[in-house]
């Protein structure tokens, strides 16, 4: 059984039934529809599920669209990823903290680390200058044959797309370790931490965030 009034669903009052019973209510066109069973058009509408009384005891929004639930789905795997690093970086600070005798020791070792990780970055922007250099080369060469007249031979276009290729992926390479080596600082702030909540919690470990 379906009952539709003429007004607004946001004035409308769904039907009264027998106590203990339930309906199913959903908007069409700007009224709510309400009754036993779900047609087919509206298994795509939020719904509202009303006991005899015309209160609301539970709701069911509208199933996704499949580019809305791709999204969901990409922000979710984001938002995982997002948890499991941090929950991996405040292992690694409590392992820090609980191995390291003094913030002094603690200090050293991640000067000691930030060294290494300036120098790996230095290495990616050789990398990456050096590979702009080979790409360069071969538009040159690429340029100076049409300039002749002549056709690229395949070979050459070949090339030039995997440098292309080479040259994204070193800059994509550099921007991580740029970003790793700008966050040491907020890194070893928050391992002093870690170590000092240890210390004053007599070497008991923080707790890790769960995912």
């Amino acid at each position: 059984m379906l009952a539709l009034v003429g007004i607004p669903a946001s004035a409308q009052t769904p039907p009264q039934g027998k106590p203990g019973s339930t309906v199913r209510c959903w908007t069409e066109r700007g009224q709510t529809v309400c009754g036993d069973t779900i047609p087919a058009n509206a298994a795509g509408s939020a719904q509202r599920e009303i006991n005899a009384s015309g209160v609301t005891v539970q709701t069911f929004p509208r199933p996704l669209t499949p580019t809305e639930q791709a999204a969901k789905d990409a922000a979710d795997k984001a938002e995982a990823a997002r948890l499991a690093a941090q929950a991996s970086q405040t292992r690694q600070q409590i392992a820090l903290a609980s191995t390291y005798a003094s913030e002094d020791a603690l200090r050293k070792a991640y000067a000691e680390r930030t060294q290494s990780v300036h120098a790996a970055m230095v290495a990616a922007q050789s990398s990456l200058a050096s590979h702009r250099l080979e790409l360069s080369r071969a538009l040159l060469r690429a340029a100076n044959l049409e300039l002749q007249g002549k056709p690229v031979n395949k070979q050459l276009q070949d090339g030039i797309a995997q440098q292309v290729g080479t040259v994204n992926t070193a800059f994509t390479d550099l921007q991580h370790k740029r970003g790793e080596y700008a966050a040491m600082d907020d890194e070893l702030q928050q391992a002093l931490q870690k170590y000092r909540d240890y210390k004053q919690n007599g070497g008991i470990a923080p707790a890790v965030p769960q995912n």
